[in-house]
């Protein structure tokens, strides 16, 4: 018990920094792209799909590496510390061309840590305790978006249009690579072992799509790219644009949500299960966007509630659907079966759903009052798209299986 209290500890900074290193300019990003550097909401929507892209071609290669070479907390440090220098190179980048690009690298090199944490806890803790790890990943996330208004823009004027957000997670995600190398040893599964064909593109992962109800599941985890997308891509930028203040701020409010439904999550899955706890989590989703088509600069309670019920959109459906990849994957193609969830969901979902919410904005171009967007229809077109995943989502998915949270 002693034991795995020090190892939650451990792992909860971990979390901490690592949610902290990308909640530092991601959402930020698309109006510092959209009002510091002029650009259009195709291009926004672009440049956040390119994570997804990255999540597209590294998971799988270093999840195998992380299961068979090499102990997963020193690939975590190589990974953070190499993204904390691209970070400090795209903050100094001001052309759009070469931006992309060094975002691209960033990208590719980012993704896979978020997978490997998943992977480094599941390892070492019974599952019950994963959503309380993740919870501290809230807590960075919160701490990053405060850090943003209420440090640096002390310091700097209009800073959530600026790059110093970048250099605030550059510094971090260095931080947090030379903490990864601390970590409790993650042992090498099947080390020394063949590694064939069939390893190398992660077959034993794939093999979990023959399972129809984990099939239906990716493909919700596609689909919810696209409000999900629309709110980090665009929801910043959307409420500056209003004339509402401290943007960044106000938005970890969603984080303190999420951190305190985190704490419910076990309980609630053996009362509801699975499947109802990832349909709320859709549900929500489609309430909130329905919800932001109301807003305006004054409307204080609902902006606020609004932003609230982030906590049950993303922890019912992504944290609970973490727990359902392990449970489903079992030890030995854990990483892999993490990667596979975090290509579909960070990877596919983010890229898909980034370059469908840039259309959306493209097609809404030139709101009332001199908005950049038509703001209530895009976010009324993105409740409805939300509406009619939750609908299928019900309908298709029937896992009946029961699962163990003590393993």
């Amino acid at each position: 018990m002693v034991k795995d209290t020090s190892k939650q500890i451990r792992f909860s900074l971990m979390m901490l920094l690592q949610f902290f290193s990308r909640g530092a300019w991601f959402v930020t990003l698309g109006t510092y792209l959209g009002k510091g550097m002029n650009q259009s909401g195709a291009f926004i929507g672009f440049s956040y799909s390119l994570f997804g892209i990255g999540a597209i071609l590294s998971p799988f290669f270093v999840g195998m590496i992380a299961d068979r070479f090499f102990p997963t907390q020193r690939v975590l440090g190589v990974l953070n510390i190499l993204a904390g220098v691209l970070m400090v190179v795209l903050s100094q980048i001001t052309d759009p061309s070469i931006f992309v690009w060094i975002l691209f690298a960033y990208c590719i090199v980012y993704t896979p840590t978020e997978a490997l944490c998943n992977s480094i806890v599941f390892h070492h803790l019974p599952r019950r305790y994963f959503p309380y790890v993740r919870l501290f990943g809230t807590i960075g996330w919160v701490l990053a978006g405060l850090s943003v208004n209420m440090v640096l823009g002390k310091f700097v004027p209009d800073v959530e249009m600026t790059a110093v957000p970048l250099l605030l997670s550059a510094g971090m995600s260095i931080l947090l690579g030379l903490y990864n190398f601390t970590l409790p040893k993650t042992e090498v599964v099947n080390k020394g072992g063949r590694v064939g064909l069939k390893d190398i593109i992660s077959i034993d992962a794939l093999r979990m799509l023959k399972d129809r109800n984990f099939l239906v599941f990716l493909g919700a985890c596609l689909l919810i790219g696209i409000p999900i997308q629309m709110y980090f891509a665009f929801f910043n930028m959307f409420l500056n644009d209003i004339g509402v203040e401290n943007v960044a701020s106000k938005m970890t409010l969603g984080q303190v949500s999420e951190a305190t439904f985190m704490i419910f999550i076990p309980w609630m899955i053996v009362r509801f299960g699975l499947k109802w706890m990832m349909t709320l989590g859709l549900a929500f989703w489609s309430i909130r966007f329905f919800m932001f088509s109301q807003i305006t600069v004054d409307a204080n309670v609902l902006i606020i509630t609004a932003i609230l019920i982030h906590g049950a959109c993303y922890d019912f459906f992504n944290v609970t659907g973490s727990i359902y990849v392990d449970v489903k994957a079992g030890e030995k193609i854990r990483s892999a079966a993490q990667g596979l969830f975090m290509l579909v969901f960070l990877g596919l979902g983010k890229f898909f759903g980034s370059n469908v919410a840039g259309f959306l904005s493209t097609i809404y171009e030139g709101g009332p009052d001199g908005a950049k967007f038509d703001w209530t229809a895009i976010f009324q077109t993105t409740g409805i798209i939300t509406f009619v995943i939750t609908f299928l989502f019900i309908l298709m998915f029937r896992d009946k299986q029961k699962f163990e949270l003590d393993n």
